[in-house]
């Protein structure tokens, strides 16, 4: 067997956009309490995700990006049996998600390698901006991690999209410097297999140059589709799983919550 070969496809889930208060409440007055949607899909992965390998959580992890409010996500991701890989979105303090968030089953991870996959997290966050940008070192990371690294296929996490979701209040607000992105992945072509990120609250796939672009819905409010403006839709919290074979296929779908599943912890 080669030495990165997976015996059993390699089961990840991503939620992202939990927007964590520093006290539990809802937000853009939305009655949505953002403390109870995650307890709902928390809950709902440990009951239907058994087998998952890591969770990657894209970004925005705090509303309000303060101490407190990282202190209290650790304590609600702690109370349940899975591996949480994090990374910083637009609403995040990069620096203090860093310093205030690890601990226990939850870290911040740049590279995780499992078993053929490199999962790489990248950070497209920007200070006191609601766009994205990734900055020269991150980029410089990313060409090193997937030029050295033997494992045969990658992944990679950010916050930010990077190509128009088709709706242009929030294209407007979306990884400004995404060329520079798809210069790497092209130098690596065949090895990036998919790009998935958060930030657009809603559920959206498409293709470039053979990578997938897969976006995801939040765990809490989302977003209707090619909208002028922001608008929220009636959609319920979700996460996506995602599974990635030897070969390099990828496998994924969202899952919405039920009625039932927001009842129990409404």
């Amino acid at each position: 067997m080669h030495p990165f070969e997976l015996s059993r496809p390699l089961r990840l889930v991503q939620i992202t956009d939990t927007h964590f208060c520093e006290r539990p409440g809802d937000i853009l007055s939305t009655r949505v309490d953002t403390d109870q949607s995650l307890r709902s899909v928390l809950d709902t992965l440990h009951y239907r995700e058994h087998g998952c390998d890591d969770v990657i959580v894209t970004g925005d992890l705090a509303q309000d990006p303060v101490e407190g409010s990282y202190h209290r996500l650790r304590h609600a991701l702690n109370g349940y049996p899975f591996r949480f890989q994090c990374l910083p979105g637009n609403h995040d303090d990069a620096d203090l998600l860093g310093a205030a968030l690890p601990g226990g089953n939850v870290d911040c991870p740049k590279v995780l390698v499992r078993h053929d996959w490199l999962l790489i997290l990248l950070d497209s966050s920007v200070p006191n901006e609601p766009w994205g940008w990734l900055a020269d070192t991150e980029l410089a990371l990313l060409e090193e991690t997937l030029s050295r690294h033997p494992a045969p296929h990658a992944m990679l996490f950010l916050h930010h999209h990077p190509v128009p979701v088709g709706s242009p209040w929030i294209d407007r607000i979306a990884l400004r410097n995404a060329d520079a992105l798809f210069e790497v992945v092209a130098r690596h072509a065949g090895k990036v297999r998919a790009i998935v990120f958060g930030h657009v609250h809603q559920e959206f796939e498409a293709e470039r140059a053979g990578v997938r672009l897969i976006g995801t819905p939040a765990t809490c409010i989302q977003f209707a589709p090619a909208t002028e403006r922001l608008v929220v839709d009636d959609l319920p919290p979700a996460y996506r799983w995602l599974e990635l074979h030897a070969d390099g296929r990828v496998d994924t779908a969202v899952h919405y919550l039920d009625e039932q599943a927001l009842r129990a912890t409404g």
